[in-house]
């Protein structure tokens, strides 16, 4: 049991970490994105494009800052409880991964879209 606990916690500490890994990912790419809105390279189009790929980043930072929270504090070494926050995690992280590639395809879009004659 003690082993399981263990692991669990150790799992725990590794999607936290992914987590932070992800908002920090996400700090860069709206940067970028932030610095490419502003430039006069792009078209209207393609700003509009920038916007919405934007608005899906920011929409993956709330489950990545859920998944950041520390819960595993408030029951201290419970096994269902480690469970139940590995779970959590786990589906706050691929929550957060789905609006980040949708992002990710809007802004590439954005970036190689052509106006068409």
């Amino acid at each position: 049991m003690n082993d399981e606990i263990k692991d669990l916690s150790e799992r725990i500490k590794q999607l936290g970490d992914k987590s932070t890994q992800l908002l920090t990912f996400l700090s860069f790419a709206l940067a970028v994105a932030v610095l490419l809105w502003s430039s006069e390279v792009l078209t209207d189009r393609q700003k509009s494009l920038l916007v919405v790929a934007m608005r899906r980043w920011v929409l993956a930072i709330f489950p990545i800052l859920l998944g950041i929270l520390p819960v595993k504090e408030f029951r201290k070494n419970n096994l269902r409880w480690y469970s139940i926050v590995r779970w959590c995690k786990f589906v706050l992280l691929w929550v957060a991964l789905f609006f980040i590639f949708w992002g990710v395809i809007l802004f590439a879009w954005s970036i190689w879209h052509v106006k068409q004659a």
